[in-house]
């Protein structure tokens, strides 16, 4: 194989493959280029290390040829290839491993104080090297040359990490340089995480990677509030599982290279050490957030986490590793005093909002929230086109209460994820009940606040419950307020876009109440615009109503978007309708909202024309 495109030019891959070494006393980068290389403390090996924590043979690097890269990659191997393993093992990227394909920017810990950094560049990329700590770069063959001796032919590859070749030469005649050492941990024994003093190796490497290549590293420092709010009444015992949970949760978030640890009793800290600009790490971090605060369940019961945080970014907040996390913990130390000190009047209302909290999180649990059901009624062909679905509360005290009354408070707490989550599943469960039940599909809407459409959890929970419920993703309709639009246009058009890719279709609800920006129906793929029932409750009456509605109409036939009159009541308000050319209607004047068997005997019946 060979050719420039196949990755290797006679017989020699195109890639340099270079390893970073570096401990307290010295740095080196190696530059590999044979087949294999042994690394650890004894001097037979081709990389050797001066650190008595490390094993004699600590590890092996392994050439592959990788053939969907089509190039060569390294393995790393715990221990030798006879399948000796190390004493205190290889971490990769925070995990420990016994074998792992090196990629790009892979940060290595060695289960002691010395890590390493894994990077490949083109062959006609430079390799740079920053003035610091007895730093140097050679090819492996070049270093072989300089430590080979006639007295030691074991040690023709060796790489000596040390200043003092007496040091290293005292340290491998020494009979207690046997692999007795003790087992200093680097991972937290509760949650199988990195702990601090690994994570700060981790900082140190990702910092310096940053220097030289001039890119950002963002820390994300995490306080969980595991035993208040909503969950206060969980079990002590339960903090070890709900760690894991969460550490387990945020992995499966991070990119290749992030990395999650255990920083303190109920704390967790993220680094993220490749990031090109302030705006992507401010994402990243709000969809871990978002990982952290979804529910979970211990031993039957719902857990809500509610959390304090702190973020530094590198270099615009500090610009070495110590001072990066000392500002996390200041930072964490004002965020949480800022949330104690309120005014009294802020905390009759945080007090409030954490009862609305606690008792939405019962209702979710206890199944005493419902999902009633309103058609939308095409005049032209006489049949039911649209039906929307609005959630109702039974309050076991207050009775059943409308979402207008309690909507606006769940959005004040950590519940729109849950919320969102039990929602869409019902009304997607409901449509594939009616269409088992003999009823034709049609399109089930279901309204968004503001907070649970630009909730960053959003896309994904809809692939899920799509995929759980097997409902094809045509027949649902998401309902949005133009309110919510005119300050995040641009992210809204992101958000539409995605949803939009997954085949959801979108209403514009309340159209010419608040702004009526025709911006809105240029530029995003909105399929139907509802309009206020201000206007239709004064079609009867005012001219101007009727010349406003009949705006709107006319614009919906030029832009090919449907228009619908919502809250229509009268008989008087649908003939005005149908006489300007609105046949799409919703209101009390065809049904009141249904719970959802209601609903069926209602689709089952009506599907000849309603007037």
């Amino acid at each position: 194989m060979s050719g420039e495109n196949s990755g290797i030019m006679n017989g020699v891959p195109l890639i340099q493959h270079i390893l970073v070494v570096e401990d307290q006393a010295s740095r080196r980068t190696i530059i590999l280029d044979e087949a294999n290389y042994t690394m650890g403390r004894h001097s037979s090996n081709s990389i050797q290390i001066n650190s008595r924590q490390s094993s004699r043979h600590h590890a092996t690097f392994v050439r592959k040829f990788n053939t969907k890269l089509n190039q060569f990659t390294y393995l790393i191997v715990d221990g030798d290839l006879e399948g000796n393993k190390s004493q205190n093992g290889i971490f990769v990227n925070g995990e420990k491993c016994l074998v792992h394909e090196l990629k790009d920017g892979d940060l290595i810990n060695f289960g002691c104080d010395v890590n390493a950094s894994y990077h490949h560049m083109g062959r006609r990329d430079n390799v740079t090297v920053t003035s610091g700590l007895n730093s140097e770069v050679n090819s492996a063959s070049e270093e072989n040359e300089r430590y080979s001796s006639d007295e030691n032919i074991q040690a023709k590859k060796t790489l000596i990490l040390s200043e003092d070749d007496t040091d290293v030469k005292k340290t491998s005649d020494n009979k207690d340089n046997e692999d007795t050492f003790a087992d200093y941990s680097y991972l937290d024994a509760v949650t199988g995480l990195p702990n601090q003093t690994l994570f700060n190796e981790y900082l140190y490497i990702a910092v310096s990677n940053a220097k030289r290549y001039q890119h950002h590293v963002a820390v994300l420092l995490v306080d969980l509030d595991l035993f208040s709010g909503t969950h206060h009444d969980a079990k002590k015992e339960w903090a070890d599982q709900i760690l894991k949970n969460i550490g387990k949760s945020i992995q499966n978030r991070l990119r290749n290279g992030d990395i999650v640890a255990r920083w303190g009793d109920s704390q967790v800290s993220i680094l993220l050490p490749q990031i090109q600009n302030i705006e992507n790490s401010t994402a990243i971090v709000q969809r871990i957030l978002s990982t952290i605060h979804q529910n979970m369940t211990i031993n039957g019961e719902r857990i809500h986490i509610q959390t304090h945080h702190a973020v530094a970014v590198y270099p615009q907040d500090a610009n070495d590793s110590q001072k990066i996390l000392n500002l996390l913990q200041s930072r964490l130390t004002q965020a949480k005093l800022e949330s104690q000190s309120v005014p009294s009047s802020s905390l009759e209302l945080s007090n409030r909002r954490s009862q609305v909290e606690k008792r939405l999180h019962r209702a979710i649990k206890y199944e005493e929230l419902d999902l009633y059901y309103q058609p939308q009624i095409n005049l032209q062909t006489g049949g039911v086109e649209a039906i929307e679905a609005f959630v109702r509360w039974h309050h076991p005290q207050k009775g059943l209460i409308t979402p207008e009354k309690f909507l606006p408070w769940a959005d004040k707490t950590e519940l729109t994820d849950p919320l969102n989550r039990w929602i869409l599943t019902e009304a997607c469960n409901q449509n594939m009940r009616w269409q088992q039940a003999g009823i034709s599909p049609l399109v089930m809407s279901v309204n968004l606040s503001e907070k649970q459409f630009y909730h960053p959890n959003l896309p994904r929970l809809l692939e899920e419950i799509l995929t759980e419920t097997k409902l094809d993703s045509r027949w649902l309709e998401f309902e949005i307020s133009e309110s919510f639009l005119i300050h995040h246009i641009e992210d809204a058009q992101k958000i539409i876009r995605v949803l939009d890719q997954l085949g959801v279709s979108f209403c514009l609800d309340d159209f010419g109440k608040h702004y009526a920006s025709i911006r809105y129906l240029i530029e995003l793929p909105i399929k139907k615009i509802k309009v206020d029932q201000s206007f239709i409750a004064k079609l009867e009456d005012n001219p101007q109503a009727i010349k406003i509605m009949t705006t709107f109409i006319n614009l919906g036939k030029n832009l090919n978007i449907q228009v619908i009159a919502k809250g229509v009541e009268t008989q008087s308000q649908t003939n005005i309708l149908e006489n300007l050319s609105c046949f799409l209607m919703q209101g009390y004047r065809f049904s009141k909202p249904m719970k959802g068997e209601e609903a069926k005997t209602f689709l089952l019946l009506h599907r000849t024309p309603v007037r």
